[in-house]
């Protein structure tokens, strides 16, 4: 008889996520979840007011790890209609499991937030939270281990902002590229890196669009007009145009912030002025 699955219920982006596990050593690839997403788990949740869920049924993602004596079984329909993501590897499906929440709580939250594609962190007893914006692989989440440890760790990936300038928190473990693991992340918990959730309700202070140049002796920081701002941003959002009004609302959201800025930089620890700067900003909400 097959055991039932062991579930593990997050909370993420405001969504509830039950995450089903079976197949070889459940009981360690549990652990190991509940280790990596600590600041999501339902039963530990810091700060009920920012990370209540939307109040829908719970999506669901089954992990399954499959004994690497056997052969592999390809992935399909997971435990009540949800995803279901098989791997031979616990490192590498813990990865597929960070991507399968990720794409579940953005379908969830799509025209209800506006999302970017950001590493967020907060002042910790104001709740201003500093959005950078940039594309995948490009340092968001090296921004979160470096300025993050003195402030609250709002997201690595994804910010969603509420139409109250109140940011919904996306505290997933840090996804963080090894050069010995080719093609695969490491999935650290936030607290291995000295990161806490906020304990306060997280609101905008402002948005910076990050672009890297190693040759940067020092970051330069330009204004953007509210177009080029427009322009720049809805490539790093999700769902946006399945939002009533989007543009709308990202005008809104600009004008109350002082509009977006982009820095370039060499190093992230370079980024920390700025950081300073927005969130020590009062609210404009």
């Amino acid at each position: 008889m097959t055991a039932p699955d062991l579930v593990v219920p997050l909370r993420a982006l405001g969504t509830d996520v039950d995450v089903h596990v079976g197949g070889h050593l459940p009981e360690m690839f549990a652990q190991a979840v509940r280790d990596r997403w600590h600041l999501c788990l339902r039963e530990d949740d810091p700060a009920e007011e920012a990370l209540a869920g939307d109040g829908g049924p719970p999506r669901v993602v089954r992990a399954v790890l499959e004994d690497p004596d056997a052969p592999p079984a390809s992935g399909g329909a997971g435990a009540r209609g949800g995803q279901e993501i098989r791997d031979q590897d616990p490192r590498r499906l813990l990865q597929r499991l960070t991507q399968s929440v990720t794409h579940e709580v953005i379908s969830a939250r799509t025209g209800k937030l506006l999302m970017l594609h950001a590493a967020a962190i907060a002042h910790p007893g104001t709740g201003a939270t500093a959005v950078f914006v940039a594309p995948g692989n490009t340092g968001k989440t090296t921004l979160c281990r470096t300025l993050g440890p003195s402030r609250s760790y709002v997201t690595d990936e994804t910010v969603g902002v509420r139409p109250d300038g109140t940011v919904v928190p996306y505290l997933k473990p840090l996804s963080v590229r090894r050069p010995d693991w080719v093609g695969v992340k490491d999935e650290t918990a936030p607290g291995v890196a000295g990161l806490a959730g906020p304990r306060v309700v997280p609101w905008l202070a402002g948005i910076v669009l990050l672009r890297r140049d190693p040759g940067a002796s020092t970051p330069v920081v330009e204004e953007l007009s509210l177009l080029d701002a427009v322009m720049a941003l809805t490539p790093e959002s999700s769902g946006f145009m399945r939002t009533e009004r989007p543009l709308r609302w990202l005008a809104r959201v600009l004008d109350r912030t002082g509009g977006a800025r982009r820095v370039t930089y060499a190093e992230v620890a370079d980024l920390e002025p700025l950081a300073e700067e927005l969130c020590g900003r009062t609210s404009p909400w």
